[in-house]
């Protein structure tokens, strides 16, 4: 079998034939499946390493090189362009006589042009959602448990998966091991819905860590073939299941399912809210269990403080670290690519240079370009000292006004960057603040330079806590 990571050739040829004869937006078939997982301590986009190699790529280039330069020191850059490049360049005339040696980059066809699309997008979101409702349909009526997916956690291991569907039983849902943005226990159900390119992914990587996980039932859904494949685990491993006799498969206790009922109403359009031929059945059990939020901390989007670990070399992302920092799967721009909102953008920058390291980074983009921007962060740092003594300036200029004119109770700061980059803000930490107090409009009244974020403590993120604990200056109070 084939490394899933990998890019298969001869579907990567068929691609950039169609593609060249048909009239259909470039991103279908360049744009890897968005979701991002944590497989082997690297962040991988569409459970590609070469998935996440494209977003870097693209946020390089659409957020300038700088984004990636912040989060380590100019030297280590330095230094892993002379290792990817086997070059011993040590000063500035050096460098500069190099990078006016290169070429020009080339805008042909190339390695790093790779089509990691699918032609099927359309349809393969159309079946997941049409067969996630219908189970959920299915799952409300009968008390049988709940699913969940596509972006929900799935932790196996040191792995974070994100199925298309899982789905967690009752007994499952009243551990503590079931959380509001991922669980901890192996799902008694996953489902796949392949596309047709990228199938080795399902059948290779996902299928063996499931199996590893001892997950009691796996199906893995073809949308354009429209065939289901169904895989329940036994201490042999994953044994394919067939259907009964009248065609539907009843491998998970207590639930029966038709395919053919669910193409029909597929290919129908019928609602699974409104269809009276269901594709799923179930007998209504009793009800001994009801979804609740209590008071605690657990594991989730802002749990640790955001501190990356970078280096020449790829660095392993722990389970923490990647609940903590992983943006929202939500792919917009302008700016291209807009991952999860500002913030998230950098937290995934900082997560793919965590996977692929600095040497391997410096080879997605041409390398006159590294020293041009090097060169001048480089200028730029000598005057550090002064901005910052600027943006404490403007950090107790606006607490002021925020106490005289807003009556907030007491304000801090938080300019914790050295040097300032690219992502560096000015962090106003707010409390005991009025509530006709609105935060949304008062930041439009602020100047866009330097940036300023308004935090009030009462909703301050866990990861905040300990940063705002440790570092925080009060200015006001």
């Amino acid at each position: 079998m084939s490394d899933p990571n990998e890019p298969d050739p001869a579907f990567q040829d068929e691609l950039w034939k169609r593609w060249a004869s048909q009239s259909i937006e470039m991103q279908c078939w360049q744009w890897p499946e968005f979701r991002l997982e944590l497989m082997d301590g690297q962040l991988r986009v569409g459970g590609m390493l070469a998935g996440s190699h494209w977003l870097l790529q693209a946020a390089l280039t659409g957020w300038g090189l700088e984004s990636a330069i912040a989060f380590a020191p100019l030297e280590q850059w330095w230094e892993a362009l002379r290792l990817a490049y086997g070059v011993s360049c040590q000063t500035s005339e050096e460098w500069q006589r190099w990078a006016e040696s290169l070429p020009l980059a080339s805008a042909s066809r190339s390695a790093d042009s790779l089509l990691l699309g699918s032609q099927y997008t359309g349809e393969h979101r159309w079946v997941r959602d049409h067969l996630r409702q219908s189970l959920m349909v299915t799952l409300g009526c009968s008390h049988l448990g709940c699913c969940f997916g596509p972006n929900y956690g799935l932790q196996l291991g040191k792995d974070v998966l994100t199925p298309d569907i899982l789905m967690l039983t009752a007994e499952q849902l009243a551990t503590n091991r079931f959380h509001d943005c991922y669980t901890e226990l192996p799902a008694h159900l996953v489902v796949e819905v392949s596309l047709p390119e990228r199938r080795g992914l399902d059948e290779g990587d996902r299928f063996c860590l499931y199996e590893q996980a001892q997950i009691p039932h796996y199906w893995i859904v073809d949308p354009v073939g429209q065939r289901f494949s169904f895989w329940q685990w036994t201490p042999g491993g994953y044994q394919p299941v067939h259907l009964d006799s009248d065609g539907c498969y009843r491998g998970v206790d207590c639930l029966s399912f038709s395919p053919d009922i669910f193409w029909l109403t597929l290919d129908q359009n019928v609602s699974p809210y409104t269809q009276k031929l269901l594709a799923f059945t179930s007998l209504q059990q009793p009800r001994q269990w009801h979804l609740c939020r209590e008071p605690g901390s657990e594991l989730g989007y802002g749990s640790m403080p955001f501190a990356p670990t970078i280096s020449l070399e790829p660095q392993p992302i722990s389970v923490e670290q990647f609940m903590s920092w992983c943006p929202e799967t939500k792919l917009e721009g302008p700016p291209f690519p807009l991952i999860g909102g500002e913030t998230g953008t950098r937290n995934a920058i900082a997560l793919m240079l965590m996977s692929l390291g600095l040497v391997e980074t410096v080879k997605l983009v041409a390398g006159y370009e590294w020293v041009r921007v090097l060169q001048r962060i480089t200028h730029e740092q000598q005057a550090d000292a002064g901005r910052r003594e600027r943006w404490w300036q403007h950090a107790k200029t606006i607490a002021h006004q925020l106490k005289q004119d807003h009556g907030v109770g007491g304000v801090g700061a938080l300019i914790d960057d050295v040097p300032l980059n690219t992502w560096s803000r000015i962090q106003l930490v707010l409390w005991n603040v009025p509530e006709q107090f609105q935060k949304w409009q008062v930041v439009q009244t602020l100047p866009q330079s330097p940036p300023v974020e308004l935090i009030e403590a009462v909703w301050a993120l866990p990861g905040e806590w300990l940063t705002i604990s440790q570092e925080m200056q009060v200015l006001s109070r």
